[in-house]
């Protein structure tokens, strides 16, 4: 049961005792409305302070101060506790605050939350139902008590409150989109990277028109559906554990891998994590237009010659180049801290990675040894590709052979990997030049057999001497 301070009456001018709404900004309508109702029924007798109220905080006065004096003032804190707002870190905080303060708690519950749901400690403390007739009465026999008046006032048009309440409860503030999109809403807690079936999806024609599917209402097992039709799901998978791991409040790496439907290709990025009122929340997950297509579209050696020798650019800027940047920043006079070297190789291991993932959204998973080998002609080119692969192999795994791996030895794989990337680049722009000249270049063109006496038998041309779509036979030894 809340234990209430010393009774503080209005004093002799009707100085009013103030109460601090501790609440989640989606739910300052409710707040405001709270205010309303104790404004209607305590004439001047009490002030709510809300942190979403622009009034509390004057202009220019930090908004942590702010809520520190509001505190510090405040007789009594009423917490607007909903499934979704107990989750909220500065509830948590303004709770402890109050409680380490000493000031009475008050737990007041709406939007399907009920007192006897609470968690500790608030679950020890009184708790009121604001959406119920007995609610109402007890808020009010609750601020009574604080004041120190012998009845407490009885609120007015109770239907008319409870109906607002209501509706409070079922309106969300309108958000304007722009672009595609999809909403996942999912259970608070995931047990593993993949999202139950079950889970809605909120979108809109021109978003879920990407996935072959109608507005209206859908699950996630439909938008797996439609991903399976696609020859690359890697998205999909990569989506999945984004949620996973902000569900369990972890850092993720945002998506690298691209979804090519029949509508174009789209890069999923998670942008926004937003609790529900019933405890669920809502994932908000852009849909992020690309024109990188994907190798399938490309189906020769020339666009595997051309995908690898853009993988080894990459990889040598965004992996070599920045992480030997980074180990020459490492002090010199005295060993680089553990935490420092780690974040350098945990950096380089990303960058990799982010390359390995957007090559395999590409259809690189068609880059087995035997496929990159028939790229090369001669039996030394064959070998010199073999060595490379075998070498690489070696050095990727030793850059993941441990966790913590020391300085010599980053030093010594960036060394070989920047090594092999050379020769891999050198053998491979010589050969796609290679294969340019030999099936690029112009060749003599033709025109068809001219009528007449004139001998039969195909005839050189060139563009100059094709004159509106006609062919013109130019003879170097007719008269001008």
């Amino acid at each position: 049961m809340a234990t209430h301070p010393p009774a503080r009456k209005a004093g002799p001018k009707g100085a009013a005792i103030e109460l601090f709404v501790s609440h989640v900004s989606s739910e300052a309508k409710i707040a405001a409305y709270l205010r309303e109702m104790l404004d209607a029924d305590f004439i001047g007798m009490v002030e709510l302070f809300a942190s979403s109220d622009v009034p509390s905080i004057q202009v220019g006065e930090k908004w942590l101060d702010a809520i520190r004096k509001g505190l510090d003032r405040a007789a009594a804190v009423l917490v607007l506790c909903s499934k979704a707002s107990l989750h909220r870190p500065w509830v948590q905080f303004e709770i402890g605050a109050a409680w380490y303060k000493g000031a009475t708690i008050v737990p007041v519950c709406h939007s399907g939350m009920k007192p006897a749901d609470l968690p500790l400690p608030l679950a020890a403390l009184q708790g009121i139902e604001l959406g119920t007739e007995h609610g109402l009465r007890k808020l009010n026999t609750t601020i009574a008590s604080i004041l120190g008046m012998p009845r407490a006032p009885q609120p007015n048009d109770i239907a008319g409150r409870l109906a607002r309440i209501a509706a409070l409860e079922r309106v969300q503030e309108p958000m304007q989109r722009f672009g595609r999109y999809m909403d996942i809403i999912a259970p608070a807690q995931l047990d593993s990277p993949a999202l139950p079936a079950r889970c809605t999806v909120e979108s809109n024609s021109e978003s879920l028109g990407v996935f072959g599917l109608a507005e209206g209402a859908t699950r996630w097992s439909d938008i797996e559906a439609a991903a399976r039709e696609a020859a690359d799901q890697r998205w999909l998978k990569q989506l999945q554990e984004c949620i996973w791991l902000a569900s369990c409040g972890r850092v993720f790496q945002p998506v690298q891998a691209v979804y090519h439907g029949k509508r174009g290709s789209f890069q999923p990025h998670l942008a926004k994590r937003e609790w529900q009122a019933d405890g669920d929340v809502r994932y908000h997950v852009h849909l992020i237009e690309t024109t990188v297509a994907p190798l399938a579209e490309v189906q020769n050696d020339f666009g595997l010659l051309a995908t690898l020798l853009r993988l080894g650019l990459r990889f040598r800027f965004e992996v070599i180049q920045r992480s030997e940047k980074a180990l020459a920043a490492l002090p010199r006079k005295k060993p680089a801290p553990p935490a420092v070297l780690f974040e350098v190789v945990r950096a380089c291991r990303e960058a990799l990675e982010t390359i390995e993932t957007d090559a395999m959204s590409r259809g690189a998973q068609n880059m087995d040894r035997v496929s990159v080998s028939e790229l090369f002609d001669s039996d030394d080119d064959k070998e010199t590709m073999a060595s490379i692969q075998d070498e690489w192999d070696e050095e990727r795994g030793r850059l993941y052979a441990t966790e913590e791996l020391a300085l010599d030895e980053f030093a010594d794989v960036l060394r070989k990997m920047r090594d092999m990337n050379y020769r891999f680049m050198h053998l491979a722009t010589r050969r796609f030049h290679e294969m340019v000249v030999a099936r690029w270049q112009a060749r003599p063109k033709t025109v068809p057999e001219p009528r007449g006496d004139a001998p039969r038998g195909e005839v050189p041309c060139n563009e100059e001497s094709r004159m509106d779509g006609v062919a013109v036979r130019l003879d170097a030894s007719a008269p001008a």
